[in-house]
């Protein structure tokens, strides 16, 4: 007790707590001020972040030049202060340096002309429940805008997260890559409805467009109508007579029909297995009051197929859901989320090409539809497409900014066509937006591996792994790159892990050749001789649901047991399908017993020619977009 009432005596007589007082008034007028310019000239972060150092540095000199100083009368420089002043000079440099020559890692998103964000309407109701109902009235706007081709309109998924945000307009703007930004409210009071909206220039924050409607509940619909088309007027986007029609369209004239609907949509937007429940249910009693209501059906269908996709249910459900569909489609021949969601189903069940055809629709009828556009670039990609799939991802990367999917995705384009740097700083580009996902982790890890840079790819698996120590694929990625770098016994421990963390006993041809490297030949040759058969049936049996990824591995197997000839029958009819993922080809060790065969240069020269023109061809088609040489 004596000593800290030994030291507030102290701090009094030498006036510390005025200094301070000062001192902490001045600095925050002085980091409001370039705060403010900052925001206002949208001048470098490193500008704030010198002058917060600074002040910061500042503060401490201050405590120690008013506890020396602070007395009155003279006091002399002694060497403890010297010390102490200098001590804090080289942490000044030092985190200086740090700060302004690292650089700094953000989302860059670029500004896109006749885009519109529309931010999720406030709920002005009595009643929290009413939640849905403006998240819904929000959701029917924006698809209403996205009908018009001459707009770009920011997806659902990313402007959610601004519901009830604190950012200012300029800043989601920016975030967005919008330049214009629609907000607004909804109150429900018994049988009325009132709305307002304003659309505002996200670059300047200046109205361009507002206005509210106070009207019944049953004028629902011609008010989202109207503020679409008074939206795309205000925008200068023409509408096409067909999109005209498509945003004038109603669904269903029952509005209480159209509550059930928008409270499905609300939980299936959850994606958890109890909030899927409640959206079918939702979708069906909407279907018990108007039978004949397209988008309900729709919504039912893409319900079942998370069910099932997602929750692990019986693959039964995907009959239910074609034939959701396809009476979604038969009610509203141009009803662009019933193509979407008889593509997801039919992509589902591995028939490609009639998903393609169905999502073409959907994209066709909904310029702006970001997830049927990342569905259909995902098959491209499969199919060895990689100048659609890339055109397409950059699309959607366009509407969905902060997608990590889908930039995941655009990294895993450039991968392929050997753009080693360009994969790896898309991958960390989507690390950045969800730095706790342990899965986008591993996958940036193989961009590494891909990329030769075998200890980045190890350090980065391990950073997953501490993120999420149950990570099943993760063992099986840490022992792919054991068996690059010849570590046999090391690969098989982590294939058993893996193995054991997936509750699986059926070890598959990656196991079987670490085996044989071991000299477990009679064990390995049963995995292998099963594995073959296996893959033969199959490709038998399913010539057009197969995947290039399917042919190849049995050109892998045939590799591994030295039927050189059966492997390089496989590996053409890949190469054929659209397998170009040539680092799996000479990266991995399955083809080592065929690497000196003409044969294999002969392919390997195929595919490089392939990817080579694949590259050419995004240049010239696409010169907006980087790509390696």
């Amino acid at each position: 007790m004596k000593f800290f009432k030994k030291l507030n005596e102290e701090i009094k007589e030498r006036n510390i707590r005025k200094w301070v007082t000062i001192y902490v008034s001045t600095s925050l007028t002085i980091l409001g001020t370039t705060q403010l310019f900052s925001f206002r000239y949208d001048l470098p972060s490193f500008i704030f972040n010198s002058v917060l150092i600074t002040i910061v540095s500042g503060f401490f000199v201050t405590l120690i030049i008013s506890w020396f100083h602070g007395k009155e009368g003279p006091q002399r420089i002694t060497f403890i202060e010297v010390v102490f002043h200098s001590i804090i000079v080289v942490l000044f440099f030092s985190t200086l340096y740090i700060v302004v020559s690292s650089p700094t890692e953000e989302i860059n998103v670029e500004i896109q002309a006749n885009s519109i964000a529309v931010l999720p309407f406030e709920n002005m109701s009595d009643s929290k429940e009413d939640e849905y109902f403006s998240d819904g009235v929000t959701e029917d706007i924006l698809t209403n805008l996205s009908k018009a081709s001459g707009l770009k309109v920011i997806s659902r998924t990313s402007v959610m997260k601004y519901k009830n945000t604190k950012k200012s307009i300029r800043e989601i703007g920016k975030e967005l890559g919008a330049e214009t930004i629609l907000e607004g409210s909804v109150r429900r009071a018994g049988n009325r409805v009132r709305i307002t909206g304003q659309l505002i220039d996200a670059k300047n924050d200046t109205h361009i467009w507002s206005q509210y409607y106070d009207r019944e509940m049953k004028d629902i619909f011609a008010i989202q109508t109207e503020i679409a088309e008074k939206i795309a007027t205000a925008l200068q986007a023409n509408l096409l007579p067909l999109e005209k029609k498509l945003i004038e369209t109603n669904n269903t004239k029952d509005v209480d029909a159209y509550t059930y609907y928008l409270k499905g949509r609300h939980f299936y937007y959850n994606y958890t297995e109890e909030d899927n429940n409640k959206a079918i249910d939702l979708f069906k009693k909407a279907l018990e009051i108007d039978s004949n209501y397209a988008l309900a059906y729709a919504g039912l269908a893409d319900a079942y197929n998370q069910r099932v996709g997602k929750f692990g249910y019986s693959e039964e459900l995907y009959d239910s859901s074609l034939a959701l569909s396809k009476k979604a489609l038969r009610l509203n021949p141009d009803l662009p989320e019933g193509y979407k969601a008889i593509g997801l189903t039919y992509d589902n069940l591995g028939k490609q090409e009639l998903a393609l055809v169905n999502y073409e629709k959907a994209i066709k009828l909904n310029p702006n539809f970001a997830s049927a556009m990342l569905n259909y670039a995902l098959i491209k990609l499969d199919l060895g497409n990689y100048d659609d799939s890339f055109y397409w991802l950059r699309r959607a990367n366009t509407l969905e900014p902060d997608n990590v999917w889908v930039i995941m995705s655009i990294g895993n384009v450039y991968k392929y066509l050997l753009c080693d740097s360009l994969a790896i700083r898309w991958g960390k580009k989507a690390v950045l937006l969800d730095p706790e996902n342990a899965f986008l982790q591993m996958l940036v890890g193989g961009f590494y591996l891909y990329a030769g840079k075998f200890d980045e790819a190890k350090t980065i698996t391990a950073q997953a792994f501490a993120i999420n120590d149950k990570l099943v694929l993760g063992w099986f990625f840490k022992s792919q790159i054991e068996a690059v770098l010849g570590n046999y016994k090391l690969s098989k421990e982590y294939l058993d892990n893996y193995m054991k963390q997936a509750h699986t006993d059926n070890p598959e041809y990656f196991y079987a050749f670490n085996l044989l490297k071991l000299n477990k030949k009679k064990e390995a040759m049963k995995i292998l001789d099963d594995e073959k058969k296996e893959y033969v049936e199959y490709l038998r049996d399913n010539p057009g649901n197969a995947s290039t990824m399917d042919y190849n591995a049995l050109a892998e197997i045939y590799a591994i047991l030295n039927e050189k000839d059966k492997a390089f029958a496989a590996w053409g009819k890949a190469i054929q399908e659209g397998w170009l993922d040539i680092r799996r080809n000479t990266l991995y060790p399955y083809f080592e017993n065929l690497r000196n065969d003409p044969e294999y240069q002969k392919l390997l020269s195929l595919m490089q020619t392939k990817i080579a023109y694949l590259k050419a061809t995004i240049k010239k088609k696409y010169p907006e977009y980087e790509i390696c040489e």
